[in-house]
């Protein structure tokens, strides 16, 4: 009676090293590394250490509220003061418009320039903030035949 189970020749065992690299075109280097491995850590190392206590986090240093809100107080009345002294500053420059426009009876943008030291935005700016304020009107839709003069 013959054995219906043969044994199957054993398969000689091999390393990744030694195993030819199957030849196909399409597929490409990286796609034949296994998922799980990377450059950077081996397979079989753990990530970090386990047996190593984490190191604790810094304590948060807090100023007591009494040291604090003082501070915010100065801090707030700086600010507040230097809006006064930038707004006080531009008042003056609008005074000084609306005094050329005075003396002159017209004024234009690049006249403004001049007059104040400032960039065309700015002293289109200015302008636009008296026009607003319905001090002066402007004459002249664009380009260089725009003027403005005092309202009313």
């Amino acid at each position: 009676m013959p054995d219906e189970t043969t044994p199957e020749p054993p398969i000689p065992e091999s390393t990744p090293a030694e195993a030819p690299a199957p030849m196909l075109e399409s597929v490409s280097p990286q796609a034949t590394v296994s998922e799980s491995q990377t450059a950077q850590i081996p397979a079989n190392e753990p990530i970090a250490p386990t047996s190593e206590p984490l190191p604790e986090p810094a304590p948060q240093l807090s100023a007591p509220v009494s040291v604090v809100a003082p501070v915010l107080h100065l801090v707030r009345d700086l600010a507040a003061k230097a809006r006064a002294v930038i707004q006080s500053r531009k008042r003056a420059k609008l005074e000084k418009i609306l005094a050329a426009i005075a003396a002159k009876g017209s004024i234009t943008n690049d006249e403004v320039e001049k007059l104040l030291h400032v960039s065309d935005a700015t002293a289109t700016r200015y302008l636009a903030q008296l026009e607003k304020e319905g001090k002066i009107s402007q004459i002249g839709k664009t380009g260089k035949s725009v003027k403005y003069t005092k309202a009313g």
